[in-house]
């Protein structure tokens, strides 16, 4: 079977910003009884000085908001972001994230080895685990986990499997050649898995963190997975998961989580103002002050997603690095941030989220000697397009609250350079993503992110190739809009030696800042609420965790 993944489920994966409703799976039935919504703690203040009674401390059980309920609670078939918040606290993969952070560390396999040439992967799992139905965590119920992602068994869509992994068992290029990069699986010990390669990747520890590559019980009969709490009742507006008492690792502080479905963002506000419950998700920008009025905590977690303007430099002027520049000089990224996103973005001077290098100063008058002195280098060699086009997304997107403004202060900044622009906002599904995708447009305003929070995540997908929406050859094929960061990203995605890998990036950072392939615009967070005497929480680019939840007194 040929097959190929594209671009457009590639972008259609954009955190909380896709572009279809993902089909959801059957939910396994789970029995339990449902408890109460709990209410705020009270401290009883005596009425004498007569001492009462100790009271027995009632179940520690907190309350998180959500916005939607999760479409499926299977691991490797949940696409929204609530259904993979969920599964995080119920199941674990081989590695995790560490809390709060982007870089992967040892979960259920406790260590891990790679050969010289980056094909073979050997984990030692830690021994003595057990998932909730009592089933014994092995190497072989681990490569079973594998086969099924890679076999859709039982069938569903699996949509993170092509997304990070290639593709499925059986799927192949126009050549030939597969599409997955998982070429065998094995368990040659009680715990000892090995993953053998087609094709060097050093993001694996970071692509099996995602919580949908969590393993679950071969059975999944009762949701089992080895994580620090399980499932306890599911309904249509709350999932309840109750503390792990078999849990292998340290136990999770509450006795218990309930996550409660409230769409309407302004009833999650209200319902933590009357102690209904402990937090939320999906704050609005209007309520950011929140913390001024009430005793409410608004926190953002690490950026995730970058804006950035492309250059197509197939379409002339944009294959000259004067011109680019000469927009990266034109452009007050500054303004943009302040104007146009609502206190919740910072400048971006990178592509990686978080990595953040010494800018360029705004610089209207070099913008323009550039300008000019790039069109008549170009004019010697191609014609000129009459009009630019800036494509812009005609919808908010994650990234991109405000795209009409912003594209219009864009126009404008460019305007004062002498670079006139034509902006376009086709309607989104239909003709802005296949436009772009097809090497159509001059210019364009589009988001990314690294759904493994990998540097290769953010910068192979974009300019190794694959992506028409940079540059094409002839036949309109996609290549590299610059072979030598192709390379270097290549050489990157390759190494097994993190020093070396580091420094790979480092250089293909700088060599993305020289030639603007993209210019990096804004890096938007995203607001949590929660009442100001609970802490524990901890707050990711990737992924939100409570397993620490508890309420603290005092200063």
């Amino acid at each position: 079977m040929k097959n190929r993944f594209s671009l457009l489920n590639l972008l259609c994966w954009l955190a909380l910003a896709a572009c279809a409703t993902p089909t959801a799976l059957p939910t396994p039935p789970v029995t339990g009884t449902v408890i109460a919504v709990p209410t705020a703690l009270q401290t009883a203040i005596p009425a004498t000085p007569t001492p009462l009674p100790t009271a027995t401390p009632g179940p520690q059980i907190f309350t998180i908001g959500l916005p939607s309920a999760p479409g499926v609670l299977d691991p490797a078939n949940a696409a929204d972001s609530v259904a993979l918040l969920i599964t995080r606290h119920i199941y674990e993969g081989l590695t995790q994230f560490a809390p709060g952070t982007a870089r992967a560390e040892p979960a259920l396999a406790e260590t891990w080895v790679t050969s010289e040439d980056g094909l073979t992967w050997t984990f030692t799992l830690r021994q003595n685990v057990r998932f909730t139905d009592g089933t014994p965590l092995t190497a072989e119920v681990a490569a079973q986990n594998f086969n099924r992602w890679l076999t859709r068994t039982p069938p569903g869509p699996y949509p993170f499997v092509p997304l990070m992994l290639g593709g499925f068992a059986g799927q192949t290029d126009e050549t030939g050649a597969p599409l997955t990069n998982i070429q065998a699986v094995s368990a040659t010990a009680p715990s000892t898995l090995v993953l053998t390669l087609y094709r060097p990747d050093a993001s694996l520890p970071n692509t099996l963190a995602m919580p949908a590559f969590a393993l679950v019980s071969p059975t999944w009969e009762n949701a089992a997975g080895t994580g620090p709490f399980q499932l306890k009742h599911q309904s249509e507006t709350l999932i309840e998961l109750e503390r792990n008492p078999d849990y292998w690792g340290a136990p999770a502080k509450p006795d218990g989580l309930i996550f409660k479905i409230i769409p309407d963002a302004v009833q999650r506000r209200t319902a933590l103002q009357v102690n209904e419950i402990d937090g939320y998700a999906g704050v609005e920008a209007s309520d950011y002050g929140l913390s001024a009025q009430w005793p409410i905590t608004v926190t953002f977690d690490a950026p995730l997603q970058i804006l950035y303007l492309g250059f197509n430099q197939a379409h002339a002027p944009w294959g000259n690095v004067e011109c680019r520049t000469a927009v990266a000089l034109a452009v007050d990224k500054a303004r943009y941030v302040q104007n146009y996103f609502p206190g919740d973005a910072e400048v971006a001077t990178t592509l990686q989220a978080g990595l953040n290098v010494t800018d360029r100063q705004r610089d209207v008058a070099q913008a323009q000697k550039l300008w000019e002195a790039c069109l008549q280098a170009v004019r010697l060699e191609a014609d000129l397009p009459e009009t630019i086009n800036l494509y812009v997304p005609p919808i908010p997107r994650a990234y991109l609250p405000d795209p009409a403004n912003l594209g219009a202060a864009i126009q404008a900044d460019l305007a004062e350079a002498g670079i006139s622009v034509t902006v376009q906002s086709p309607e989104w599904s239909t003709q802005f993503l296949p436009e772009v995708q097809a090497g159509r447009a001059d210019l364009f305003l589009l988001g990314w992110y690294a759904p493994n929070g990998d540097p290769d995540g953010y910068l192979c997908p974009l300019f190794c190739g694959q992506n028409a929406a940079f540059n094409t050859d002839s036949k309109g094929l996609p290549i590299p809009p610059d072979e030598e960061l192709a390379e270097l990203l290549l050489q990157a995605r390759a190494a097994t030696d993190p020093a070396q890998r580091a420094d790979l990036y480092t250089q293909a950072h700088a060599r993305i800042f020289e030639t603007l392939p993209a210019l990096p615009l804004a890096a938007r967070k995203t607001a949590w609420a929660f009442r100001d005497d609970l802490r524990g929480y901890a707050l990711g680019p990737l992924e939100s965790l409570f397993f620490g939840l508890e309420v603290v007194t005092g200063p």
